[in-house]
């Protein structure tokens, strides 16, 4: 029910009944559950037809989330409503990824630059969510990417907030719940694959809300897809990142990585195409298209999600990666039959991954206070 309300704005009782499959009755019920917890809140408006309901469900709007965002060497942290609305938002540069000391200092200040903020106005967050590139399950496994130590940072946020639920998730799966669990989203019914091809190049399953675990990373970009090609960070060659991240991107049209990562999906906007640099694009996009049609043919799903740099290319350029999918797929697109969204890019650093990660742990804890656990991780 919650899903539904934060993806919609706001549903009369029959229509919310509907979409989640649940009796009128039921549905009284669990709304009164969440009203106590301060979760919910009816309003009347304009019946939608004579004698129609004329009471609406939305989501309370004077209680929030709050989320830091670690990626392209900036730390993005803030504070929203349920309803989505950001009212406060800061970021901190970042010289370097791997000096542990600086990642430190910037997470210190940007807590405690959360926490007066909330002090200030009398605001307790219900989840804070915590987007980390490469992060790990195991607690003790090394990060490829950022030196930042995830216990020590889980312990802070334990002193600086005690009473609220955190949890640190791996930034490809804070960007899938971006994307595939906020406003204006469907009911995901079946697994989809969601692809975003950034600074790197993530995977996640995502599957219906209800799940056991219904967004799950997988490490896609570093499938090898030439045995001899270019180094990449990971320390194998020919991975899939290293012809189709956003910085290899760049390097196509004399681009630094952080100026194509920047212009998000204004980034065709700082480019000269000419034929052999679309040709180049188009042998990147057939690259990605190869990898995920391989997944496919291994496991079958309803919907391939992409974001990152090709969702601003025109669709014409596009057709590479459609093509990419139909030379691997085992019988072809057609027979397959997966419909492809592209989504919008958000290459660029902001706290909105790590607070629609804190929206999906509300809805998965079905807005109820979580069991004191360990602090939850989604793997890389």
């Amino acid at each position: 029910m919650l899903d539904r309300l934060l993806a919609t704005g706001g549903l009369f009782r029959p229509q919310l009944a509907a979409d989640c499959g649940l009796t009128e009755v039921s549905i009284s019920r669990i709304l009164a559950d969440l009203r106590e917890e301060g979760l919910v809140e009816e309003t009347r408006r304009p019946a939608p037809y004579p004698g129609g309901p004329s009471q609406i469900v939305t989501v309370a709007q004077d209680q929030w989330v709050a989320g830091f965002t670690l990626a392209n060497r900036r730390l993005s942290f803030g504070a929203a409503t349920l309803g989505g609305d950001i009212a406060y938002l800061e970021r901190l540069p970042l010289p370097d990824l791997t000096d542990r000391a600086a990642l430190a200092d910037a997470f210190v200040r940007a807590i405690d630059a959360l926490r007066s903020w909330c002090g200030a106005r009398g605001v307790v967050p219900l989840r804070i969510g915590v987007s980390i590139p490469g992060l790990r399950e195991r607690a003790d496994a090394p990060n490829p990417i950022t030196a930042l130590d995830a216990a020590w940072l889980s312990a802070h946020l334990e002193v600086a907030f005690p009473a609220v639920p955190h949890a640190l998730v791996n930034a490809v799966a804070a960007r899938a719940a971006a994307h595939l669990f906020g406003p204006g989203s469907e009911p995901v019914a079946t697994r989809h694959l969601f692809v975003h091809l950034g600074r790197g190049i993530g995977g996640a399953w995502v599957e219906p809300v209800t799940a056991a675990a219904p967004i799950r990373p997988i490490e896609f970009g570093h499938v090898v897809v030439e045995r001899h090609g270019p180094a990449c960070r990971c320390g194998h060659r020919g991975c899939l990142e290293t012809f189709a991240s956003a910085g290899a991107i760049g390097r196509i049209f004399d681009i630094g990585e952080a100026e194509m990562l920047a212009a998000d999906n204004d980034w065709l906007r700082l480019v000269r195409m000419t034929d052999r640099r679309r040709r180049l694009v188009a042998d990147a996009l057939h690259r990605v298209g190869l990898a995920i049609g391989n997944v496919l043919n291994i496991v079958r799903v309803s919907l391939v999600a992409i974001s990152g740099w090709p969702s601003a290319l025109p669709e014409d350029q596009r057709v590479a990666l459609h093509q990419g999918i139909e030379d691997s797929v085992f019988g072809g697109t057609a027979a397959l039959r997966v419909p492809l969204r592209f989504l919008p890019s958000t290459l660029g650093s902001d706290p909105r991954p790590a607070l629609a990660w804190a929206m999906h742990e509300l809805v998965r804890d079905g807005g109820l206070a979580p069991r004191r656990e360990e602090t939850r991780r989604v793997a890389s």
